[in-house]
């Protein structure tokens, strides 16, 4: 678990993602907790998306973006994503009194033309886990909840490799948790 930034940040079940997006201050970070929820994304890329990203097929997290700007990757829209993002878009639009240009961040920042900072995500994060009573989260629990539960569900670790930007199938399986449910099913199999 992780503690004072040590350790892997911890793996959620839905009903606690539900809890620590909904005791989020601000629809900015719950819709942003909802995109690295969904997507698997990393904050840093979740937090640097222009609209010119999104669109009804999927979301493009473009290499320079992306951890070791390497390549881009595009995850497709659940229906529930599509929702919050297009709520959040007429929102975005009231609140600057405007329609969005391509190249708006989704998530702006406090000073024009900068995104988010990590940061300020991390503090509303800190705080709506403390009011949740969730130990060990951090903007990472989102990434790993993904992908530890896809790979519960049975999707193949290629496509979690490929949705998810990992560089190989060693690095993206420290990512996955193994439930417990999981292991005793494991040992019931065994010969």
């Amino acid at each position: 678990m992780k503690t004072n930034r040590y350790g892997q940040s911890a793996v959620l079940d839905s009903n606690q993602l539900d809890t620590l997006i909904s005791a989020l201050q601000g629809k900015h970070h719950q819709v942003l907790a909802e995109v690295c929820r969904r997507t698997a994304c990393r904050i840093s890329e979740g937090r640097q998306l222009t609209w010119a990203s999104i669109t009804s097929a999927g979301i493009t997290f473009p290499k320079t973006i992306c951890k070791g700007k390497l390549a881009s990757r595009s995850v497709p829209t659940t229906v529930r994503l599509q929702e919050v993002l297009t709520s959040w878009r007429r929102e975005w639009a009231a609140l600057y009194g405007r329609e969005q240009k391509p190249s708006d961040f989704v998530f702006p920042g406090r000073f024009a033309g900068e995104p988010m900072s990590s940061r300020a995500f991390m503090d509303a994060l800190e705080r709506a886990a403390l009011e949740s009573g969730l130990d060990g989260v951090s903007s990472h629990s989102f990434r790993r909840s993904a992908l530890s539960s896809a790979s519960e569900a049975g999707v193949p670790l290629a496509a979690l490799r490929a949705l998810s930007g990992h560089q190989s199938l060693s690095t993206l399986q420290r990512y996955l948790e193994i439930s417990q449910s999981a292991r005793e099913a494991a040992a019931e199999a065994f010969a």
